[in-house]
């Protein structure tokens, strides 16, 4: 039996010698549609840029000179004329959470707040249009990107609304305004909240709630959906993610029901992105992840060219939004003030022993098996590699299961150099620099900010790197909660400027090629779908899109601004501008 990598290598030889041969013009096929005069950005293995591109059904035909690509124009052939336009391979986004922003869409749309005044704006105006006394949720608004850089009072909630109970969430932490706090039953003069810590200023005046999560759930209602409604609104995600260009997505924490949507919109001819499924869930132990796998009935590779198995995830440590990435140092006094911690020798939290990741990452990797992990800090980072290198050490061929890091904000040297041994992988977030650098670089040091998503360190060390947005909050591209827009990234990435036009680390950036190919190849990689996907190349997936300008040649402080003039997927058009 040939494998499906096997059989695309073959039809991508046998292709190519087509169109280097004459071919008399009885034999040549006819493709369904043509591409002709335009810069065709191949991100083949010596990055061609060709005029014209042929495609039939769902694949590459050919690429080559408008005239080599002509011979395969056939009476029902559809011939688009570029006038020069460039055309890219289709972005692969490593790294989102269409679900969960289909459904957090449904519950309310997501606005960027960024400073208090903002936030006291939104909510006097969703006060006109929710009913007296009902919760209003203030969207997520990080208090790494609040002008004020940190929570709100419960004055300054107040001010917002006096007659709807009011909660701001940040950093694992909640603000509520007057209302918001009586009504959960937080009252002077010794305030208390049921399995969590109310937190007060010198003064004693509450400023914030720590923990009682399943208190707040239990008496902050939230609106659930259909299935049909939450599969109408992830079809609408997908329209977005066509509109810039985007036209493979990896989920990157979903379960079973997730990845059954979306078989059931592939069944249903309803997908305009091809979906990669991570499973994530709570594994302790090896006995979690045999029973989970055995209930799932799939392995990593599973599925088609629509829906496919990804890896399993787990979450090693916290975050930088969350006030609890697990770092080689103590977070000392400034970081300790803006999260509100206690102790200032606190590290962050680690949320797995080694032994125990080892004996997860061992049994996942027996049972065929791809890793992702979820893991933020330095000494986050130096622990899973840890982990892997103990699996290793009994199984080398682990190095070829292409185990991913997902976020590694703060990469060390040493670290890229253990990840290069080990046949590590990452997807990173350029969009997060963009918007938290300024942030980091106040609380943390401008030393952190310099390292922070440092694409020029992981590329340097060899080490695969994809780059993506963690895209789950909102539709609009560049103010989403985690902007999504792969030109921002891009533009992130070459330029290493951020939303205040600072620049950390200029030894981060990388070139606009680089870049692109963490936005198409190396996400291929990462997935082992090189064979079909990442480039333009005869017997590959026709996912492509064509640019209003060229990616290569612009003004760096335009890449951001590029637009999708077509995104194709399988050769069809899922988006077009009008």
């Amino acid at each position: 039996m040939i494998c499906p990598g096997t059989f695309f290598r073959a039809l991508t030889i046998a292709t190519i010698s087509w169109t280097q041969t004459a071919i008399p013009a009885q034999q040549t096929p006819s493709a369904r549609t043509v591409l002709v005069d335009g810069r065709i950005l191949t991100m083949d293995g010596q990055d061609q840029i060709v005029s014209a591109l042929a495609m039939h059904d769902d694949r590459i035909l050919a690429v080559g000179t408008d005239n080599e690509i002509r011979k395969f124009v056939g009476a029902n052939t559809d011939v688009i004329e570029l006038g020069g336009r460039m055309v890219i391979p289709g972005i692969i986004a490593a790294h989102c959470h269409a679900v969960g922003v289909a459904r957090n869409v449904l519950r309310q749309p997501h606005v960027e707040l960024l400073s208090i005044a903002e936030v006291q704006a939104w909510i006097h105006q969703r006060a006109k249009s929710v009913p007296a006394g009902e919760w209003i949720r203030v969207p997520r608004a990080d208090i790494t990107r609040l002008k004020e850089r940190r929570h709100p009072t419960t004055e300054e909630l107040d001010a917002g609304s006096s007659t709807h109970p009011v909660i701001f969430t940040a950093a694992r932490k909640a603000a509520l305004n007057s209302r918001g706090l009586d009504a959960i039953g937080v009252r002077q003069p010794r305030p208390s909240v049921p399995d969590g810590q109310v937190i007060v200023d010198s003064d004693g005046r509450i400023r914030l709630i720590s923990g009682a999560n399943a208190h707040l759930r239990n008496l902050i209602p939230s609106e659930s959906h259909s299935r049909e409604q939450i599969q109408v609104a992830l079809q609408n995600v997908h329209r977005h993610y066509n509109a810039v260009g985007i036209t493979s997505i990896f989920e990157r924490a979903g379960g079973i029901d997730d990845f059954l949507q979306y078989r059931e919109l592939h069944a249903a001819g309803k997908l305009s992105v091809r979906m990669t499924q991570t499973f994530r869930s709570g594994f302790r132990s090896a006995k979690d992840v045999a029973a989970y796998t055995d209930k799932l009935g799939m392995t990593t590779g599973d599925g088609d060219d629509w829906v496919r198995v990804g890896p399993l995830k787990i979450t090693a440590d916290g975050g930088i939004h969350w006030g609890n990435t697990y770092l080689r140092e103590a977070y000392g006094e400034d970081r300790i003030r803006f999260y509100v911690h206690r102790d200032p020798r606190y590290r962050g939290d680690l949320n797995y022993s080694i032994p125990q990741m080892t004996e997860i990452f061992r049994e996942g990797h027996r049972l065929g098996w791809q890793w992702c992990c979820h893991v933020t800090g330095d000494a986050g980072v130096d622990a899973v590699l840890d982990s892997l290198a103990a699996v290793h050490r009994d199984h080398e061929d682990i190095a070829t299961r292409r185990f991913s890091l997902t976020h590694a904000y703060f990469p060390a040297l040493d670290s890229i150099a253990r990840a290069k041994k080990l046949g590590v992988c990452v997807d990173t977030q350029p969009s997060l620099y963009f918007k938290d650098s300024a942030a980091i670089a106040e609380v943390y040091g401008r030393d952190w900010a310099a390292r922070f998503i440092g694409l020029g360190d992981w590329i340097r060390g060899g080490v695969p790197t994809a780059i993506a947005g963690d895209h789950m909050m909102g539709l609009d591209p560049n103010r989403s909660m985690n902007a999504y827009n792969p030109f921002l990234m891009l533009q992130v990435a070459v330029t290493r400027r951020n939303r205040e036009d600072n620049v950390y680390g200029e030894h981060q950036q990388i070139s606009r090629l680089q870049a692109l190919k963490c936005l198409t190849t190396n996400p291929a990689y990462l997935s082992f779908e090189e064979d079909t996907k990442g480039s333009l190349e005869p017997g590959k997936l026709a996912d492509l899109v064509i640019l209003d300008r060229d990616y290569l040649q612009c003004p760096e402080d335009e890449i951001a601004s590029i637009s999708v003039e077509r995104c194709m997927v399988g050769g069809r058009s899922v988006f077009v501008r009008r």
